[in-house]
């Protein structure tokens, strides 16, 4: 997906955070050897995605190779499943690429195990960020230095099938909506339905898109700023989950048999199999296009309700496009990142494909170009970003997850299941969770 990191991505990013600990040792040992552009007269980059990604990546190359001929680009690329194991394999032997396209779930461990080159120095120089926001530029900043371009706008909002709405007569939420709001339409939903199709997937176990926006309206994080702990209280997270169980109770959110059958498998996801009308799960539409038939819409995740509540979302920056240290070819790499960044041929080639262009100016040049939903999906990500941008009482940006930080989602859903089924109490269950999260973070 290019325009937001979904749950569905996370875990599949988990398998790259559990290597890249794994591997700590030997990343670091090898962080000063010869990379793979030092042993060939070629840049060598490499990139996942889907088929449209990878088509869009090599025209908009072979643009640029036309106009610098003296960079010779070797390219390679595939899906997520292996990639990093693969950038790990060949760091570890020397030969990584010199030029990759980055997950921000990842470009801190990366960065600060030396795998990643520092780009300040080329800010303002051969790499030009005009148009891009602080806030979006700490998606690829890690300890105060810029370690990676980021590709696009990435927000956390809920996707909506606009469609079934529509017949059971119910309109879409307005924007400024709150947790109130969504209880209230899922509610109308299963009651309209007459039964037959939930409100929305159960959100007690979802961590970015959900439980990570609530904590914010708190005015706390998901993570301390040195990753070490945990920023949310046991309070805020018994909320949660009680505002959760209230929802399955009212058949609000579907029963934990169709959340946990749609956990790492898209295709169950509630709303693809009409069982619900809003997930907070963004893969079911994103670069590759939507796995449902249905008429999609767009929302921002609930504001909070309460008094003093916070701006709890935030923007991230997609994927990233950072260059390895060890290689030789640096600031030919950081030519392409600006290429990427500012070429109005690159931008109408990549459209939608690595995320929601992060510049108003990326954005009104691909505009024309885009079906229906890319539109809605636009609008809304830009929505989000004005609001986050002008929001006076926001948290700054999240900062890189920490190691751990998979197994702790990991435990926040499978937690949130144990109370769905009944296995155990909210209390109980909240007792072992701020029991095993210290544990996590600090091995």
């Amino acid at each position: 997906m290019g325009h937001q990191i979904s749950r569905r991505t996370l875990f599949r990013t988990a398998s790259g955070l559990a290597v890249a600990g794994a591997l700590g040792s030997s990343l670091s040992a090898c962080s000063g050897g010869t990379g793979a552009g030092s042993t060939s007269s070629d840049l060598t980059m490499t990139w996942w995605g889907s088929d449209d990604r990878h088509n869009a990546y090599k025209k908009a190359l072979k643009y640029f190779q036309e106009k610098n001929p003296k960079i010779k680009i070797r390219e390679t690329y595939s899906g997520y499943e292996g990639y990093f194991d693969k950038f790990n394999t060949n760091v570890a032997g020397g030969s990584a690429p010199d030029l990759l396209q980055m997950d921000t779930a990842l470009v801190a461990q990366y960065a600060r195990k030396g795998v990643l080159a520092p780009l300040d120095t080329y800010v303002g120089k051969s790499l030009d960020l005009t148009g891009f926001s602080k806030t979006l530029l700490a998606a690829g900043t890690v300890d105060g230095k810029l370690y990676g371009v980021p590709s696009g706008i990435g927000v956390n909002q809920l996707t909506v099938n606009r469609s079934g709405l529509e017949k059971l007569g119910l309109k879409l939420p307005d924007r400024e909506w709150t947790w109130a709001d969504l209880k209230k339409i899922a509610q109308q939903v299963y009651k309209k339905s007459s039964g037959k199709i939930y409100g929305v997937d159960d959100g007690g176990g979802s961590t970015l898109q959900c439980f990570e926006i609530f904590a914010r309206e708190k005015g706390e994080t998901f993570f301390s700023d040195d990753g070490k702990k945990l920023g949310f209280t046991p309070d805020t997270l018994q909320e949660w989950w009680e505002y959760w169980a209230e929802m399955r109770k009212t058949h609000a959110s579907p029963p934990p048999a169709i959340t946990s059958a749609a956990h790492n498998d898209l295709t169950k996801n509630a709303v693809v199999i009409g069982k619900a009308l809003f997930t907070f799960d963004s893969g079911v539409y994103g670069a590759g296009g939507s796995i449902t038939d249905a008429q999609l819409d767009f929302l921002p995740t609930p504001q909070g309700d309460w008094s003093g509540a916070r701006e709890g979302n935030f923007v991230n920056g997609g994927v990233l496009l950072s260059a390895t240290k060890a290689s030789k070819k640096v600031a030919d790499s950081v030519k392409i990142m600006d290429f990427f960044a500012q070429d109005e041929t690159a931008i109408k080639d990549m459209q939608l494909y690595r995320g929601i262009p992060p510049t108003e100016k990326a954005r009104n040049l691909i505009a024309s170009g885009l079906t229906e939903t890319d539109k809605l999906n636009m609008a809304n990500a830009d929505y989000i970003s004005q609001r986050v941008s002008k929001a006076t009482n926001a948290l700054p940006a999240p900062v890189p997850p920490p190691q751990g930080a998979d197994q702790i989602w990991d435990l926040l859903f499978q937690s949130n299941l144990a109370v769905a089924f009944g296995k155990k109490s909210i209390k109980a269950q909240l007792g072992e969770f701020f029991d095993q999260a210290p544990g996590i973070l600090s091995a």
